[in-house]
């Protein structure tokens, strides 16, 4: 039976408050340090990490992103996904009445509870979503105690 990992420690992520974006109409940026403020990073991806006996399955949801343009990393307990969504041509004297879509580079670094065998962790990519298998080292791997 899987068990969900509903949200594993990440590490660059700041919460939005929905209170923050309506403020941030009358007032953008004020309740946030420059540093901080969401113009800065585009988007980070969301994601679900399932955990079965022998390995988790992690998908991120990434639309917009070409799979050249991600970073997959796997050391240890971790999993560092990376890339750059890049920015589409602007109409130069286009009158946009709303611009909310992000460019840039994104990163985010999941830590799973146990470590990954990462010569085995193998990833697709279709239609935006990032799919990873990453298995868990033998020593990991749950193992069924017989009681004699």
């Amino acid at each position: 039976m899987a068990k969900e990992v509903s949200r594993p420690t990440v590490m660059d992520v700041r919460p939005t408050d929905p209170l923050e974006g309506v403020l941030d109409t009358f007032m953008p940026g004020f309740f946030s340090p420059a540093s901080l403020r969401r113009q800065s990073y585009p988007q980070v991806a969301n994601i679900d990490v399932i955990d079965r006996d022998d390995a988790f399955i992690l998908k991120a949801e990434i639309p917009g992103v070409e799979k050249n343009d991600l970073d997959i990393q796997v050391h240890g307990n971790q999993v560092y996904l990376g890339g750059v969504k890049q920015e589409e041509k602007t109409e130069k004297d286009a009158n946009y009445v709303y611009r909310e879509r992000r460019y840039g580079e994104f990163s985010r670094t999941i830590q799973l509870p146990v470590d990954i065998n990462s010569d085995q962790v193998k990833a697709t990519f279709k239609d935006g979503v990032l799919e990873l298998v990453l298995p868990k080292t033998e020593s990991a791997k749950r193992k069924r105690i017989t009681i004699s």
